[in-house]
């Protein structure tokens, strides 16, 4: 009987050396052809249909990799006064992705599989706490608009009769610390 694992198994089993020859020369853009004709030369028997199976897996997890690192980088680039509620819940997403994409590989045994499972698991748990705290931050927001009402109102009360412009920029003044103390959760 056939190993379905052998779509990977003759570029998997290459020495070290060789097989991230081969992987640099998929990322260069070589056709499999000539990665088989490299292999032959070399003096390993690796046909062109073991070097596609291969080569498709390969880019696709590299190309799944390149992706997450650049949507984190994004992320850390597009606003540094975003929530770090937002970055862990991203990165939360990232990581599940990888781990995902890991268990469907034909090559990892039962006990990596347990592992993973585990890890997005604990991610799981993870994006719990994250929305928690979210609601948490929620709640505090509403907290400090009814103080910063309550605080307008009671300048309008006390000042804006007898000195409006001073009551004017004291609400001015509260509706922009309102804005800055938003931004910051």
């Amino acid at each position: 009987m056939e190993d379905k694992n052998r779509s990977h198994g003759k570029i998997a089993r290459l020495p070290a050396p060789l097989k991230k020859e081969v992987e640099d020369r998929l990322l260069n853009g070589d056709t499999y052809e000539s990665i088989s004709g490299y292999l032959a030369e070399q003096g390993e028997d690796v046909h062109i249909s073991s070097v596609c199976r291969y080569g498709k897996g390969f880019l696709k997890k590299f190309e799944s990799v390149r992706i997450a690192k650049e949507f984190a980088k994004l992320l850390a680039e597009d606003n540094v006064d975003r929530p770090a509620t937002e970055l862990h819940e991203a990165n939360n997403l990232l990581a599940s992705q990888i781990i995902m994409e890991a268990m469907v590989d034909d090559d990892m045994d039962a006990k990596t599989r347990a592992e993973a499972a585990r890890s997005i698991a604990t991610l799981q748990r993870a994006q719990v706490s994250n929305e928690k705290l979210k609601i948490q931050a929620r709640k505090e927001q509403g907290a400090v608009h009814i103080a910063m009402q309550l605080l307008q109102d009671k300048i309008f009360a006390e000042l804006g009769e007898k000195y409006p412009d001073v009551a004017a920029k004291l609400m001015q003044l509260a509706e922009e610390t309102e804005a800055e103390m938003q931004k910051v959760q």
